[in-house]
């Protein structure tokens, strides 16, 4: 994964391009704990894998279709280190806006779910055929230089989602989730507490373990310190408070930020720019 800033933390993957397909395959795949400023559609088509999404875990395998919107952290682990392939299309949130229409809402179809939840149906064979003549024909407009072909892509696009949406409301074939208790409590402890000013010992306490020890299992599921997830959640939060109009000194304290200074250099860490630019 790419950094956007040497001194940002390394868990956002900024996506740049409205529509960005991509076609992975290798072995001993590794990933950390992330999210993107967008939409993603992610097709498995070889692998053992845990997937991870906030809260929850799935194993899935050939044929797995996910869904993660911009506020959901995700990992694939492999857990066999063996050949992986898979596709993801992911979709800026004023793209997929353009593609909203009164009578079909893709913004509220990914957003509708809890986070976490619902995220993952798996395909059968002849649909994974279906889903990947569309990801071709969708490369083949984002590749071309030629008339109409942005237009081409867009409805290519449209296709997938229509495509993916509906095999979300028709499948009943939804994988159980088997992420540890402990990474699942910890997760909902962190966003039922996210306005509120609190430590690690504070989850230690609430969920009966050593501090330290729910910091080692959490960075050994999803890759990343525990406590850089918590101010991740947090400048999320800020994030979104600032662009609802909430002046700085209050979203410094509906996020749980005691200290004002520290807030303004945490939010710029995460973000690359200040409060105040971000309102």
């Amino acid at each position: 994964m790419e950094q956007q800033n040497s001194n940002m933390p390394y868990i956002y993957e900024e996506i740049k391009e409205s529509i960005l397909l991509e076609h992975r395959i290798g072995e001993n795949y590794k990933n950390i704990f992330h999210k993107h400023n967008g939409y993603e559609i992610y097709l498995l088509l070889q692998g053992d894998i845990n997937m991870l999404v906030e809260h929850s875990c799935v194993h899935i395998g050939r044929g797995a279709l996910a869904i993660m919107n911009p506020t959901e952290y995700h990992l694939a682990v492999s857990l066999d280190g063996g050949l992986y392939e898979r596709y993801t299309l992911n979709l800026t949130t004023r793209f997929l806006q353009s593609l909203t229409t009164d009578k079909t809402n893709f913004i509220s179809f990914f957003d509708k779910r809890n986070p976490g939840q619902n995220n993952v149906v798996t395909l059968p064979e002849d649909n994974i055929h279906t889903l990947l003549a569309l990801f071709d024909s969708l490369k083949g407009s984002l590749d071309s230089d030629a008339f109409c072909s942005d237009i081409l892509a867009n409805s290519y696009c449209m296709q997938v989602l229509y495509f993916v949406c509906q095999k979300f409301i028709e499948s009943e074939n939804i994988p159980a989730n088997i992420m540890p208790p402990l990474i699942t409590q910890t997760i909902q402890y962190i966003n039922d507490n996210i306005t509120e000013s609190f430590t690690l010992a504070d989850i230690g306490n609430e969920l009966s373990y050593n501090k330290d020890y729910i910091g080692k299992k959490f960075k050994q599921y999803t890759g990343i310190p525990l406590k850089t997830y918590i101010l991740e959640k947090k400048i999320d939060l800020a994030q979104s408070l600032l662009t609802q109009g909430q002046s700085v000194t209050d979203t410094c304290f509906n996020t749980g930020f005691k200290d004002y200074a520290n807030f303004i250099r945490t939010f710029k860490k995460y973000t690359g720019y200040t409060p105040n630019k971000s309102r």
